[in-house]
């Protein structure tokens, strides 16, 4: 029944896609991949808005689904023949292998990192939920176009299901690159060198036969592609849509649609058909709106919910409370790294190393000798769309951001090798990248496919075993799905298992919350030593009715305040309900600086610009003479500046020059756990060991009740623990 329900549920979400597509496409004949792909993207769309009204349930889907398929039998009219694709037999032995390879690891449950975290996780809250979540996180609110048919297919199949839809794209992808190469005049063999190339890169095949969205994206890039190849009016419409789909299924994609802009532009489409006056900008917006409508639905939600129209990037552009601008740096910093590998060593890495998250194999050092089809206008056309596509890998270094650039210089590589060199090419791709043929030489456990897991793929295996074997997060998974109540939310100092877990879970670092949760943590963590000082400033007596702490200068760190302090003489002034807060920058986070527990803080989160403050609207005025801001700043080194506002509405100086005092360690576990318990966390995940926030676990599991919390439950090196 497993298996059954599986390609059920894959079986379903794909007849789903070719009904719309054939739907869409009734007027304008086209191949089935294109069909295929037009209808995917209409699905996804349906799919969101019923899961944005809360019916994301199998019930629903079945519905639509249902409907498209009968709407399409009876409207659609009889399918266009296209030209069909000779592969030769050879090729079918080199697909037939390798696509058995892949059809199998398909058929397993998922154990890939972003496929366990987000990339099905986010389904299976979708499904639990019947709607989208009230929290907001980092993938969250990133667009999910492939997200929206995976979960059509999880409600049906589960996990394996989701992997299969994805499986169908890269299947869809080989076909494609024949259309495609037809359509620029290259040989059937040229080809099938691109499409062996592509098919057998390890890469594609673990990303192609996982919930990974990559294989799908570059398989909407190709077929957008196609349809602008054919430089007709009609089909303008569907490139863009596919083009915007592009970036519905990853934000890089945005470059798809720069890219197609600029085609149109360049080929002037329809210009016999239109009037002079619209030769020129027509057709740049039927492309432009038709990505607009698969834009749209995610840059409107991300709009909505945080302000910022590219959530979870750009916060700096778009400043909200939701997403810190240091944890984007540290974040894009990480992501553009070479990870040690030297400029000159990345061929080699991408072609058969492990340190950049994905290989290639051979063909790729013999790409250059495609720089040959540059004497032809389709070879110019294919580099300069490899060159736009290979953009977004200086961002992101990882392997599968160079999938699509590569897809098309596979192409370029193709007609630029003369037949015997062709039949080479083909032969060494397809026997070097074969998983025992890669195991025998490179014993690194790399981003590739490494087993044949049949006995999982057809239920012989039980996917608790499976997964317990594949990969820890598993276990830590099911001691939270067993030690948690159901509406428990639970912060994680590493990343979890979301597609095998009925529960909230936030990681730290994707979302300000999580973040600052974190900071208390590792303040409280390392009470014992933390540098923390009483940064202090006197002045004669003043009456105020504001107070404003000002960073007069630059400042290569940030700016932080656990807590203010006033005094009026001898006597303090404790907070009122009256005062408001404000600052800039991270105005939504001043409260902490005055709640009374020195394990919060508020933080610029970036570097301190010149006129950076925070502002203590005070109600009433008040005769004050002194301040205390509790800070981890060095003081020492860092000017301050304290102005009061009048009664008149006029600003003073109060204090350009204040004494920085070191402060005795503390003990702030129990303002830690109490900060957790106030944001409504009962529950924490931490590790222990080395690496990541394990320092942070190693200091608490075995003293839990020093932090006011006790153990619930324990997986390896990874403990919960319940806050009291």
């Amino acid at each position: 029944m497993p298996l059954l329900s599986t390609l059920f549920g894959a079986a379903f979400t794909i007849a789903t896609a070719n009904a719309l597509g054939a739907l869409l496409m009734r007027r304008r004949p086209a191949p089935p991949e294109i069909l295929f792909a037009l209808g995917a993207a209409a699905e996804s769309v349906l799919v969101f808005f019923l899961i944005l009204l809360h019916l994301a349930h199998w019930g629903a889907f079945l519905a639509v689904g249902g409907a498209a398929i009968l709407a399409a039998w009876f409207f659609s009219g009889p399918p266009t023949a296209p030209e069909p694709i000779r592969i030769p037999l050879a090729g079918w032995v080199v697909f037939g292998a390798y696509g058995v390879w892949y059809l199998v690891n398909a058929l397993a449950p998922e154990t890939i990192a972003d496929g366990i975290t987000y990339h099905l996780g986010l389904p299976r809250e979708y499904l639990r939920l019947g709607g989208f979540p009230d929290h907001i996180t980092f993938y969250d609110v990133v667009p999910q176009g492939m997200e929206m048919l995976f979960t059509v297919a999880f409600s049906f199949g589960r996990h394996a299901a989701a992997k299969l839809v994805e499986f169908a794209f890269l299947l869809a992808t080989v076909p494609l690159i024949f259309r495609v190469g037809r359509r620029l005049g290259a040989s059937d063999l040229a080809c099938l060198v691109a499409a062996v190339f592509y098919f057998c890169a390890p890469v594609a095949g673990i990303t192609g036969s996982s919930s990974y969205n990559d294989a799908a994206g570059v398989f909407f890039v190709l077929a957008a592609f196609y349809l602008l190849l054919l430089a007709e009016p009609r089909y303008l419409l569907p490139a863009g849509v596919l083009a915007g789909f592009c970036y519905a299924i990853k934000l890089p994609g945005l470059i798809v649609v720069a890219g197609a802009v600029i085609l149109v532009a360049v080929q002037g489409v329809g210009q016999a058909s239109w009037p002079v006056s619209q030769r020129r900008w027509k057709p740049i917006l039927i492309v432009a709106a038709g990505a607009a409508l698969m834009m749209a639905p995610w840059m409107v939600r991300a709009t909505v919910l945080t302000g910022n129209p590219f959530a979870p990037l750009m916060n700096r552009v778009f400043p909200n409370p939701y997403f810190h601008i240091a944890t984007e740096q540290e974040l894009a910093a990480n992501l553009r790294s070479l990870g040690g590998v030297r400029p000159a060593q990345v061929p080699w890495e991408l072609a058969f190393g492990d340190r950049l998250t994905g290989t290639f194999g051979p063909l790729l050092l013999a790409l250059p000798i495609g720089l040959l089809a540059l004497r032809r206008r389709a070879g110019r056309l294919l580099w300069a769309a490899a060159l736009l596509l290979s953009l977004p890998w200086i961002t992101n270094t990882g392997a599968r951001f160079l999938m699509a650039a590569v897809a098309f210089a596979a192409l370029a590589l193709g007609m630029a090798l003369p037949r015997p060199a062709a039949w080479a090419a083909i032969a060494i791709q397809a026997v070097l990248c074969w998983p025992q043929v890669l195991g025998a030489w490179e014993t690194r456990y790399s981003f590739r496919l490494h087993e044949f897991p049949l006995a999982a793929a057809v239920g012989a295996e039980s996917e608790v075993d499976y997964c317990k074997r594949r990969f820890e997060e598993y276990n830590v998974a099911r001691m939270i799905q067993r030690s948690t109540p159901s509406d428990s939310r639970t912060l994680a100092l590493l990343g979890v298992a979301n597609a095998y877990l009925d529960r909230e879970v936030a990681v730290t670092w994707q979302s300000a919350e999580a973040d600052r949760l974190l900071d208390t943590l590792r303040l409280a963590s390392v009470y014992s030593g933390a540098p923390a000082f009483d940064w202090k400033a006197v002045w004669p007596e003043r009456a105020v009715r504001t107070l404003r702490f000002r960073m007069p200068d630059t400042y290569q760190g940030e700016w932080d305040i656990n807590e203010v302090q006033l005094f009026s003489g001898e006597d303090r002034l404790f907070n009122s309900p009256q005062w408001t807060f404000t600052a800039w920058p991270n105005p939504w986070e001043t409260p902490l600086a005055f709640d009374g527990n020195l394990a919060t803080r508020w933080r610029t989160w970036e570097t301190v610009r010149a006129g950076m403050y925070l502002d203590l609207e005070l109600g009433n005025p008040q005769r004050l003479t002194a301040a205390v801001l509790v800070t981890h700043t060095p003081a020492y080194g860092v000017p301050l500046e304290i102005h009061g506002l009048d009664v008149n509405g006029q600003w003073h100086l109060l204090s350009d020059t204040p004494r920085a005092i070191p402060r005795p360690p503390q003990d702030i576990r129990l303002e830690a756990s109490r900060a957790l318990k106030r944001a409504g966390f009962r529950f924490l995940l931490v590790p222990t060991g080395k690496g990541g926030n394990a320092p942070i676990g190693n200091v608490m599991v075995g003293r839990e009740a020093e932090w006011g919390m006790e153990r619930a439950g324990e997986a390896g090196r990874f403990y919960l623990l319940r806050v009291k």
